[in-house]
């Protein structure tokens, strides 16, 4: 086994390569396609159609936006954690869609990089949907351990031989500091998904945003203590800026009398 980590365009890339096959430990964005397809074809010097397995960690444009073009590309199967309805279900849903590509466009933009087009299907039809402690086929040696907050339905996936776990957007990284994710929809789910991490025998952890570390720079107990107690998402944040400005413009506030 050899875990290649790729930069991609706002996230790492982490392709975990076996003699029998690729597996692709998210779906990162849509942007992404083509640096997946010209590693596979330059560096691992194998077809494209290597790339067995896809895991979409959560609905998220950097981890979900190229699943369904990689499946079109190399019949890979794409797996998820379980889930009953789609993420991004309902009107409102569909505002949080929208949100959620703004804000990786923005995040792209401080990062100095070019604008690409990274829309991604709102809805996720999963080859399989695999629970806490399961096995992934085909590889085994991965096991999916179910680690909610962030949204309702993040995974991560662990690899007990080697001691890597890869947690997607579990832990981010602001000026230097480890930090929980923005948003956090569940706050008590998210502080518990932390505290499962440390009953991993974890050596490495791979991340989205932020560089291979091991378990020792990372102090879970400091992320729990500092974690939201209420949510914190893009919707909220979007409403409350609303408010602020109605409310700068006199709209609200406001008296009915006179």
């Amino acid at each position: 086994m050899k875990i290649h980590t790729i930069k991609g365009y706002i996230q790492n890339i982490h392709l975990v390569e076996y003699q029998h096959g690729c597996l692709l430990l998210d779906g990162c964005s849509i942007a992404d396609f083509d640096v997946l397809n010209q590693y596979f074809e330059t560096e691992l010097k194998r077809p494209f159609t290597d790339l067995n397995t896809v895991i979409v960690t959560h609905m998220h444009p950097d981890h979900a936006g190229c699943a369904v073009a990689l499946k079109r590309a190399t019949s890979c199967q794409i797996i998820s954690g379980e889930f009953t309805r789609q993420w991004y279900h309902g009107v409102k849903g569909k505002l949080a869609h929208l949100v959620d590509i703004g804000l990786a466009s923005w995040v792209a933009g401080r990062m100095g990089k070019k604008r690409r087009f990274i829309w991604f299907p709102p809805s996720l039809t999963s080859d399989l949907m695999l629970k806490d402690k399961e096995n992934i086929p085909g590889f085994e040696d991965w096991v999916i351990v179910s680690t909610p907050g962030h949204t309702d339905r993040d995974i991560s996936v662990f690899h007990e031989t080697s001691g890597h776990v890869y947690v997607a957007d579990l832990i981010v990284q602001v000026k230097g500091q480890l930090t929980p994710p923005f948003p956090v929809h569940y706050p008590i789910l998210y502080k518990q998904s932390l505290e499962k991490l440390k009953t991993l025998n974890c050596k490495y952890y791979l991340m989205a945003h932020v560089n291979k570390l091991s378990s020792d720079a990372i102090d879970i107990d400091r992320l729990v203590k500092i974690a939201p107690v209420r949510p914190k998402t893009s919707w909220l944040a979007f409403k409350g800026k609303v408010k602020r400005t109605l409310a700068g413009i006199g709209v609200l506030g406001r008296s009915t009398n006179g």
